[in-house]
């Protein structure tokens, strides 16, 4: 582990329930790997903090334009979000992560695969891009790590509806696939979305102030339900989406027919890598 490490809000609920942390150099913040006893099964609903994973947030002027080349998939919409090929100048596939448009000017880059690490690196690098003359690409861009803004947090498995529809109040409703709400979890003001095409039967990430993090957190490990894991087991179940295969070994070459069969491409040449698709 890195001297450097930041740790995340919610530590001390997870030393209670024996975590090992781990950390990437390209990231810096600390992560739970597991917890004591870990047990989990399919049929389980599972929580788990995201701090850690490759969790981004593009704002300014120059966010849209910014996703747009660093991003292969469909340009979104506020409210909207997809899992996104991420490629390199060689067209190589870096990773697939999801990207939620939040604002008119902020978009939220999130990988928690075991490509994270790389695609943090790679976009990092993307946004200091220059051009030919030595001008910034995107110079009205902040990206930043975001886990200090909002703890990012999965509810995924059979019971994940049941358990949030407890705390929705008024004739709330939990989005659909693919769409990006604020609501209200009880007293609690976050962003939540269900994942589409996701590895499990329902899968819901929850963007909850830092204030109220740890509250929320200890509300749903009350769901007898509900099971929390680490980011060890999260990766082994992100392998079931279906380009898992395609990033087993790192960056690898793919064609722009596999990519959308996926789902994970648009069909322009407006993205870093377009050009060398096959």
């Amino acid at each position: 582990m890195t001297a450097v490490a930041r740790e995340g809000v919610l530590r001390v609920e997870h030393l209670l329930l024996g975590a090992e942390f781990e950390v990437s150099d390209s990231i810096g913040v600390e992560r739970v790997a597991c917890y004591a006893n870990e047990s989990a099964s399919d049929s389980d609903t599972v929580l788990a903090d995201l701090t850690g994973c490759a969790y981004l947030l593009a704002s300014g002027p120059n966010a849209e334009a910014f996703c747009t080349a660093a991003l292969a998939g469909r340009e979104l919409h506020v409210g909207e979000q997809a899992w996104e090929a991420s490629l390199n100048g060689a067209g190589r596939l870096v990773s697939v992560p999801l990207l939620m448009r939040t604002g008119d000017q902020e978009h939220v880059i999130l990988d928690a695969s075991e490509r994270g690490d790389a695609l943090a690196a790679w976009v990092s690098f993307l946004a200091h891009a220059r051009s030919g003359e030595g001008d910034a690409a995107f110079p009205d861009l902040l990206l930043e790590e975001a886990s200090g803004m909002l703890v990012p947090l999965l509810l995924a498995g059979p019971a994940a509806p049941h358990v949030l529809a407890d705390y929705l109040h008024d004739g709330a409703e939990l989005p659909g696939e693919g769409v990006v709400a604020q609501l209200r979890l009880d007293d609690i003001a976050a962003i939540v979305t269900r994942l589409a095409g996701s590895f499990a039967p329902s899968a819901y990430l929850l963007f909850v102030p830092v204030a109220h993090a740890r509250i929320l957190w200890r509300s749903l490990l009350s769901f007898t339900e509900v099971t929390p894991v680490g980011h060890r087991r999260l990766r082994s179940l992100l392998e079931r989406m279906p380009w898992s295969r395609a990033l087993a070994d790192g960056a690898t070459a793919a064609t722009r027919a596999e990519l959308s069969e996926w789902g994970i491409v648009r069909d322009d040449q407006t993205f870093v890598g377009a050009r060398s698709l096959g």
